[in-house]
């Protein structure tokens, strides 16, 4: 069996360019993350051999700064004086463990995503939930937690940032879509089927978000005064929206629609007590839908942001 300093040598060979990321003022640190690759390679390849591919290397690598949260294009000083302080072998076993806890919840939070998924058309949505199942039997939290073992292809309406990785991607991903199926079930499944329809007659083949254009859609009969539940506006309430915001300002227009999201949600059923996630969540669509609506109201063309 070759010594840590071999597998450690070889790692570091190559993962050149990460290390190039800390400063030589980082050396603790560095050393510290070395002898915590040379752990790793030697459990990965079993002890057996100090060779390793460098593809394999730079995985490796990846995966040790993600456990202890250290950004190797952006790295934290406190960060790494808090790592050097506890050990930086000690602080891996301490997160790995809690990665490998954050790994426990995807499964269940899988399974509740699953059961509540409205039967609307999605291949998109039906393969990544077919992608999802079972994650926590092909993760590997010791050695390449940051990464996704499952093919994710359905859009979110708030997509989580690319710079979150591994499990804490995928249960963000999962937490999310639980609050569109949340919001989802609120309407009658044919209604939400006309929204959809009414974007586009084969939305089930497309790489749609099913939840967005019902909640905008929402988002506007309560701006318009229509029935929520009916998730249709009708050509009065298109001219009450217009005589309501036409010539505002984007913070009174903004301001606007997140109120019709709160009315929204409160007409929904979904009250502040039990479901402020969604109703959080869907206030966030409903601002982020500003910039549409005023260049909808400049051109008369509301039909294009909430759908008839």
């Amino acid at each position: 069996m070759a010594d840590a300093a071999d597998p450690c040598e070889t790692a570091r060979r190559g993962a050149d360019k990460e290390l190039a990321s800390f400063s030589d003022g980082e050396a603790d640190f560095q050393a510290g993350l070395w002898r915590v690759l040379a752990k790793q390679v030697s459990l990965y390849t079993l002890g057996e051999s100090s060779s390793l591919p460098e593809y394999d290397a730079h995985r490796l690598l990846a995966s040790a700064c993600f456990v202890l949260g250290v950004d190797p294009d952006d790295p934290d000083p406190v960060l790494m004086r808090a790592i050097v302080a506890e050990g930086a072998e000690e602080a891996f076993e301490r997160e790995v463990r809690l990665v490998e806890r954050e790994a426990e919840r995807t499964d269940d939070l899988w399974r509740e995503v699953a059961f509540t998924t409205p039967l609307l058309e999605s291949v998109a949505l039906k393969d990544t939930l077919e992608s999802l199942r079972g994650f926590r039997s092909r993760y590997a939290p010791r050695f390449f937690a940051h990464e996704i073992p499952a093919d994710i292809d359905y859009p979110l309406a708030a997509p989580v940032p690319e710079t979150v990785q591994g499990v804490r991607y995928v249960n963000t991903y999962l937490g999310r879509l639980l609050l569109e199926n949340r919001f989802l079930q609120r309407f009658e499944l044919e209604r939400c089927k006309g929204v959809l329809r009414a974007v586009h007659p084969g939305y089930g083949e497309l790489i749609l978000n099913l939840f967005e254009p019902v909640a905008t859609n929402a988002v506007g009969c309560a701006l318009a005064g229509c029935d929520v539940r009916g998730l249709r506006v009708d050509d009065a309430g298109y001219e009450r929206i217009a005589a309501s915001l036409r010539g505002k300002s984007a913070r009174q227009v903004r301001v606007a629609l997140e109120n019709a999201a709160a009315r929204a949600c409160d007409e929904a059923g979904l009250r502040p007590s039990d479901d402020e996630p969604v109703r959080g969540y869907v206030e966030r669509l409903a601002s982020g839908l500003t910039p549409q609506v005023r260049n909808a109201l400049a051109h008369d063309a509301l039909t294009g942001v909430f759908v008839r």
